[in-house]
């Protein structure tokens, strides 16, 4: 019973520590749909996207396009949270303070409109505080309570800080995509 109790644990490790490995960089294929046109394709896409807890920064029909605000990546505790795709992303949101935001792009193309998908992912820097004696040593820890951590920033570090770009979630704009399709191949079913 011992022996099939850790090979359980092991396979369960195998597979959380494979699926925290880095994650390919490759784009998402666009979605061709058939049957739809720009107008119901974008509606349905904001649908979509709200429904995944973004908010819709722009949306506009003349250029075909639809943007959203930056998201904050959800913990690994908030499991209502469709933004983290993956054992590696799921870490990632979890061990630094990251934002999504996506873009989607429209065309028609010969009877079928054909969304693209960009999720671009991008990682707060705050610099470190500066220690220029033994006296300000202590100042490089916030003060925290038993109920509520908190973070100081000085005015410096404030100034310094920064999103990164590091790069885009091809796995979330898949399931952005399949959702999309979901939705306007189930509406084109029900009618």
């Amino acid at each position: 019973m011992k022996k099939s109790g850790l090979a359980v644990f092991m396979l369960l490790a195998a597979g959380i520590l494979s699926g925290c490995a880095k994650q390919q960089q490759i784009p998402s294929e666009p979605k061709c749909l058939s049957g739809v046109n720009i107008d119901s394709a974008m509606r349905g896409s904001e649908k979509v996207l709200v429904g995944m807890n973004f908010v819709i920064n722009k949306a506009d029909p003349k250029l075909s396009i639809i943007t959203t605000k930056p998201l904050i990546g959800g913990q690994f505790f908030e499991l209502w949270r469709k933004d983290n795709v993956g054992g590696y992303n799921r870490a990632m949101s979890s061990l630094h303070t990251i934002q999504r935001i996506v873009e989607l792009g429209f065309n028609e193309n010969q009877g079928q409109v054909c969304i693209v998908c960009k999720v671009t992912l991008e990682r707060l820097s705050i610099p470190e505080k500066r220690i220029d004696s033994a006296a300000s040593t202590y100042s490089m820890f916030s003060s925290s309570e038993e109920s509520e951590q908190s973070l100081a920033i000085n005015p410096e570090q404030e100034a310094q800080m920064e999103w990164l770009d590091i790069g885009r979630d091809p796995r979330l704009e898949t399931v952005i995509l399949d959702k999309i399709d979901k939705k306007l191949t189930s509406k084109k079913g029900g009618r």
